[in-house]
């Protein structure tokens, strides 16, 4: 059995104080119960390249001048090419994550 240690990592970063006095009240007051959530919610949604996470680090990026807005705007759009891509594919989240197990009962001789 695995213990929890295996499977987690923690993430640490210094913020502010005021930051982080005003992240919790604005946690408290939207009902997030905690910190971890939140940050396990912005996490997910990164990785899943949720639509409106990606325009939020989008506008991020092009205001505080981390890329240029070319970049960022040629991001966006190959991400809405993929995304098009794997719907004229037909092929849901769920098949994404399982790509290769879908490849392997397609073509079992790979």
């Amino acid at each position: 059995m695995k213990n929890i240690s295996d499977t987690r990592s923690v993430l640490s970063f210094y913020l502010d104080s005021k930051l982080h006095e005003n992240l919790r009240i604005r946690l408290y007051y939207d009902q997030i119960k905690t910190q971890s959530e939140f940050f396990r919610a912005c996490v997910e949604s990164y990785l899943e390249q949720d639509e409106l996470f990606m325009k939020f680090l989008d506008d991020y990026r092009i205001n505080k001048q981390v890329q240029s807005k070319a970049k960022v705007t040629k991001s966006a759009k190959l991400r809405k090419q993929g995304g098009k891509l794997l719907e004229d594919l037909a092929l849901t989240p769920a098949d994404v994550k399982n790509i290769f197990d879908i490849l392997e009962e397609e073509l079992p001789e790979l």
